[in-house]
């Protein structure tokens, strides 16, 4: 699994490092908050998650959402905020983010949420497992 965030703190970049060191078939990449960065190295890259700080420079988060999940529909896009009021996290939910969490208590729900994104890539396509059984006979 490809995971990209856009975080400017470095101490939430090593304790999400630290947690997924044991974490077999990660690839994981950050990038500054900068909107415009973490955009070219989405398009780039083609993460299977953007985890996306609330305070993203260069951009308004909703936009730089929409745009995300509009480009690459298919991505899991994850927001994180340390400070946040309970209505924000239904409206980034509601606007298309895949999970939200909070960077001060909700680690083990985020780790939980990319083991989750992670085993569901490695399930066969349902198409392609049907057309198999159908090729194997009985």
């Amino acid at each position: 699994m490809k995971l990209l965030m856009a975080e400017d703190l470095e101490s939430v970049r090593e304790h999400l490092k630290g947690l997924l060191a044991q974490s077999a078939g990660v690839q994981l990449r950050f990038v500054q908050q900068d909107a415009a960065l973490a955009t070219l190295s989405v398009a780039a890259w083609r993460p299977d998650v953007v985890i996306l700080d609330v305070r993203l420079r260069g951009a308004e988060i909703q936009a730089a959402l929409s745009a995300l999940k509009k480009e690459w529909p298919g991505m899991r896009v994850v927001i994180s905020a340390f400070f946040f009021e309970p209505h924000q996290r239904a409206a980034y939910l509601r606007d298309g983010a895949d999970f939200f969490f909070d960077k001060s208590l909700e680690w083990s729900e985020l780790i939980a949420f990319l083991r989750t994104v992670s085993a569901a890539q490695a399930l066969p396509d349902p198409v392609v497992a049907s057309r198999m059984t159908l090729l194997q006979g009985p």
